[in-house]
C-alpha cells in the first residue's frame, strides 16, 4: 500500500489498523520517505529494545555499522548462532 504524508498525517488511525507494508510518499518530489512494517512479533519488540538501549552518541551521528551490529546480535540469539 502507498499513500501519501498528508494522507497519512489525516488519518494516523491507519497505522493501528495496518496488516501489510506501507510505503509513504511525498507528492511533490514523488520520492519514496518511509516503509512501515507491522509488528508481528515477540522478536520484533525485542529487536526494538535493543536498538533503543543502543549507547547515546551526542557528538557524533550512528553509522550504519551501529545498527548492523544490534541487528546480527539480534538474530544470533533468535537463531541460536554463536
Amino acid at each position: 500500500m502507498t499513500i501519501s504524508v498528508g494522507e497519512l498525517q489525516k488519518n494516523i488511525s491507519l497505522l493501528k489498523k495496518i496488516k501489510e507494508s506501507i510505503i509513504v510518499v511525498d507528492k511533490r518530489t514523488n520520492k519514496k520517505i518511509v516503509k512501515i512494517e507491522p509488528i508481528e512479533e515477540k522478536d520484533d519488540m525485542k529487536l526494538l529494545e535493543k536498538i533503543l538501549s543502543m549507547p547515546k552518541k551526542v557528538d557524533k551521528p550512528y553509522t550504519r555499522e551501529d545498527f548492523e551490529r544490534v541487528y546480527e546480535e539480534h538474530l544470533r540469539g533468535k537463531y541460536g548462532f554463536n
